[in-house]
């Protein structure tokens, strides 16, 4: 059994000049978790089918248990990539449902939070920011997890009486500038994101992201007889 001062050295252990910190939810069981997954999965959506996408979800799931042999920063957020239609969206989703078994929970700046977080659509950010203005859209700054969905697919700037913002670019900023943890899902490459977004925006994506590659038929078409 470790000692309190183990214990305590490990939950520190994993730790960034943004003051994020993920602690560990072990042991835990692979083959259990992807259970799990797929059964999340396929009350989502009945087409579900993890065989495929296996590798993926095994790095999904040690991002989420804090494991360190994650293949990447623990204490960055997301970015899934992939084609249309392969279950980016559907992943989040899943992920949404499976964190809240364990309650999982992250410390930023010394303070403790649960990693509850919407899938919200940019499309319906910018919406947001066409209504209200910058009242619309500051619950997206702000939140301490949220996951921008579709990200690129947006109108580059959209007006509200005369105000032109590239939404999007702005919401990743401030998220940046406060240090908060976000996910989000893209059809785009990153070469295609940085011809999309300016220097600093996609600098800050490589700061904020661990990226994730989802390579799948699309689900949502039928499979060949």
């Amino acid at each position: 059994m470790k000692t309190v001062a183990e214990i305590i050295s490990d939950q520190l252990s994993i730790q960034t000049s943004s003051g994020i910190r993920r602690f560990r939810y072990e042991p835990y069981d692979m083959d259990i978790a992807l259970n799990v997954v797929s059964r999340i999965g396929r009350g989502i959506d009945n087409n579900f089918e993890i065989e495929s996408v296996k590798d993926f979800y095994i790095e999904l799931i040690k991002y989420f248990h804090g494991d360190d042999t994650f293949k990447g920063d623990l204490t960055k957020g997301i970015l899934i990539q992939g084609p249309c239609g392969t279950g980016k969206t559907l992943a989040m989703r899943i992920m949404k449902i499976y964190q809240t078994i364990d309650n999982i929970r992250f410390a930023l700046n010394g303070h403790i939070y649960c990693m509850n977080y919407d899938v919200v659509n940019v499309n319906d950010i910018i919406n947001g920011f066409m209504v209200n203005a910058y009242d619309g859209i500051q619950i997206y700054c702000n939140r301490y997890v949220v996951c921008l969905d579709d990200i690129g697919t947006e109108s580059e700037e959209v007006k509200y009486y005369g105000n032109n913002l590239d939404v999007i670019s702005h919401v990743i900023s401030e998220r940046y500038l406060k240090r908060l943890l976000t996910f989000a899902t893209t059809n785009f490459s990153m070469d295609a994101i940085e011809d999309k977004y300016s220097d600093r925006i996609s600098s800050r994506m490589y700061a904020m992201f661990n990226f994730l590659l989802l390579k799948n038929r699309d689900f949502r078409k039928p499979k060949d007889k």
